[in-house]
């Protein structure tokens, strides 16, 4: 559906802020999550594949009609039921328009606010309805930069749910701004990672997850205990790939806390910081014990320095 070779877009005269010579691919009926930190270069992406942002070298390949949903209207005035039907671009009858209306506003269970005014609506039924305006047209690509940031947690994981679940059902194909990890590694079928300007890692959740390329990578993930072995080599120790041992290094638990339903430990050696998370072999340790650990052969893993 999209295919990017070499594009190229800079911002400044030194050259470091942009895209660079990055190259990406969008298959039919995927979801891509594109992730990186503020100033990677997501949204400038977004912007060249919609055609708002002009590339200065590379190619985008397009087959399929794009939508860019950026979640902002200004229809206070109108009922929900109007607002949709009004948003439909293909010539058909009235009743039509108002059964697609209405078959979305099951999907996205909204039905009982269909005759409500747009300014009486929460801010996630809103961007329900918003959503479903772009969809009822049944656009074949898909791009969205983040536009669910504002909502709370529930509402935004409600929506984001109806939303994938729908998409897949009508074989759309997704480009989809994010900075949650979580919800990323729950509704997409990949993940590209971005770093000033190019790709670091793209492929599905579970082999990243699996297999982080580099220390940016792992990082981004949530990895946090790492160790240098061989000068070239950094061994990555999940939170909860610790081992109690005899024979392991002495560590000293410097604080507790709950957290994911679990409970999470930060451990001091040789005034460096690592993390633990209990597990079922563990027992709960106190501030201040002393614990001999080494890490789990077969959960941690080395990637290049």
């Amino acid at each position: 559906m999209i295919k990017i070779a070499n594009l190229e877009k800079s911002f400044d005269k030194r050259g470091i802020a942009g895209i660079r010579k990055l190259d990406l691919k969008l298959h039919k009926n995927e979801i891509l999550a594109l992730m990186g930190p503020n100033g990677s270069g997501k949204t400038s992406l977004l912007r060249m594949i919609a055609g708002e942002l002009e590339k200065e070298g590379g190619e985008i390949s397009i087959e399929g009609e794009i939508v860019f949903f950026k979640g902002q209207v200004d229809v206070e005035n109108d009922n929900v039921q109007k607002f949709l039907t009004s948003s439909v671009k293909k010539e058909m009858d009235e009743d039509k328009k108002i059964q697609l209306a209405r078959d979305l506003a099951d999907t996205f269970e909204f039905t009982f606010q269909l005759r409500q005014k747009m300014h009486e609506l929460s801010s996630g039924q809103k961007q329900k309805i918003l959503i479903a305006s772009v969809l009822i047209n049944r656009p074949e690509i898909f791009l969205m930069d983040e536009p669910f940031a504002h909502l709370d947690p529930y509402t935004r994981v409600e929506i984001l749910r109806g939303l994938f679940r729908y998409i897949k059902e009508q074989e759309m194909s997704v480009i989809w701004v994010t900075h949650d990890l979580l919800e990323a590694q729950e509704f997409a079928d990949r993940i590209a990672l971005m770093n000033f300007g190019k790709i670091e890692q793209d492929n599905t959740p579970l082999e990243i997850l699996k297999s982080p390329r580099n220390l940016f990578v792992a990082k981004f993930l949530g990895y946090r205990n790492f160790i240098t072995q061989n000068g070239n080599e950094i061994l990555v120790i999940p939170d909860h790939a610790w081992m109690e041992s005899s024979d392991g290094d002495e560590y000293e638990v410097v604080n507790r806390y709950p957290g994911n339903q679990k409970v999470h430990y930060q451990l001091r050696r040789e005034e460096r910081t690592f993390y633990l998370v209990e597990d079922q072999r563990l027992r709960l340790y106190s501030v201040g014990q002393k614990l001999r650990l080494t890490p789990h052969p077969q959960m941690s893993f080395l990637i290049p320095l």
